[in-house]
């Protein structure tokens, strides 16, 4: 008899899609070793902590991470990696932080490869407070015993902290089948599953395009891997009656990332901003010329000495003084940004004043940036 799959999905897949988590990477360092591992450069193999797309000072910098959470409107966090088992009474302080902070209600959820579970370690994490374990094992073993082991370890103690246990792991092309056979094997065992399309990056695309693998279309995922994920769901809907879960690579974007982006601006959104439609700040910025945007415009900021930096904002402080001064502008129409060294104002300021500005040293420019801790900007044209 078919099973209609349960409407609902877990707790931490909800809060994903509605932009409400807190993407929590604990770490890049991870001893598993898959082969289609997508992490990108910045982070693989690295031992940097970043919540949402801001990287922390320091790997300890709690504080960072609570405020990132607040700017964003998080009411959960997703733990990732690399593996945060592998530093984990690092992630056990993130998260009695968290829960000290926003309370027991605050959803924490983590993503663990098997390669470092034991049973003491995961009751760890659950008297810490940790509600949904994710579990990624090495699904396309032929060999499944030690990852079934592994995984028993936290269904055994789901009575103990009333968290929920569920595997996420991505379709591989051409593996549809193997895959099936590891799901026949914990169908009855855990609580939902989720299914990711497969991503290509920097990182992983030598390896995938070695197994014959490509991009679909301009998109970051797969091709095939969507196709594939069509066959395990169809054998899903038949043989699991637990609710599972498919999440595309554009869903990610669409959804996920953009309902987060919203979230985020509401908070730091300022009197000279505009939103645009696809929820970006739209903003002038004026720059003085050697911090021009440019090639290699994030590494000129990341390796500026304190003294030059220093002498920049102090200049760009008086500048900012003397046009509003000059000009009347209102306080809070025209602000020193310090993460970019520069001066933001609105649109209609910086084209009324372009000639003022100019004379002063300034280059001014329009810009849509997202309203991330990075401010990344997606487009700029220069008055």
């Amino acid at each position: 008899m078919k099973n209609k799959m349960k409407p609902k999905l877990p707790e931490g897949c909800i809060q994903c899609l509605e932009g409400r988590k807190l993407v929590l990477f604990m770490t890049g360092i991870c001893r598993q070793g898959c082969f289609y591992c997508p992490l990108p450069e910045s982070r693989m193999g690295k031992d940097v902590v970043f919540a949402n797309e801001r990287r922390l000072s320091n790997v300890n910098a709690i504080n960072e991470a609570i405020e990132e959470a607040e700017l964003s409107d998080s009411t959960g966090m997703g733990i990732t990696g690399g593996d945060p088992l592998v530093v984990l009474d690092r992630t056990i302080d993130y998260i009695k932080a968290f829960k000290k902070r926003f309370g027991g209600e605050f959803h924490c959820h983590i993503y663990l490869t098997t390669k470092e579970v034991t049973k003491d370690k995961l009751e760890r994490l659950g008297k810490a407070g940790l509600d949904e374990v994710r579990l990624h094992p090495q699904f396309l073993k032929e060999d499944l015993s030690e990852e079934l082991k592994k995984m028993d370890f936290a269904l055994e103690l789901k009575k103990k902290f009333k968290w929920k246990v569920g595997i996420e792991i991505p379709i591989i092309p051409d593996c549809a089948e193997r895959t099936i056979i590891f799901l026949d094997k914990i169908k009855d065992k855990v609580d939902f599953m989720n299914f990711n399309e497969l991503e290509m990056s920097v990182i992983n695309a030598p390896a995938l395009m070695k197994k014959g693998m490509t991009w679909k279309n301009d998109s970051t995922a797969v091709k095939r891997s969507e196709k594939d994920a069509l066959k395990v769901v169809t054998w899903c809907q038949d043989n699991v009656s637990i609710p599972i879960n498919f999440c595309t690579a554009s869903q990610k974007n669409q959804f996920q990332y953009k309902n987060r982006l919203r979230r985020r601006l509401k908070n730091i959104m300022k009197d000279y901003d505009i939103e645009t439609t696809d929820g970006g700040l739209y903003r002038a910025a004026l720059y003085l010329p050697e911090m021009k945007p440019g090639f290699h415009y994030g590494h000129k900021l990341e390796n500026l000495d304190k003294v030059r930096r220093d002498k920049m904002l102090k200049k760009l402080s008086m500048l900012r003084a003397r046009l509003m001064d000059d000009f009347e502008i209102p306080e809070n129409l025209i602000e020193l940004d310090t993460q970019k060294i520069r001066i933001l104002t609105s649109t209609d300021i910086a084209k009324a004043l372009k000639k003022p500005m100019k004379l002063l040293g300034l280059d001014a420019a329009l810009i849509e940036e997202l309203p991330t801790y990075d401010k990344q900007i997606m487009q700029l044209e220069w008055i």
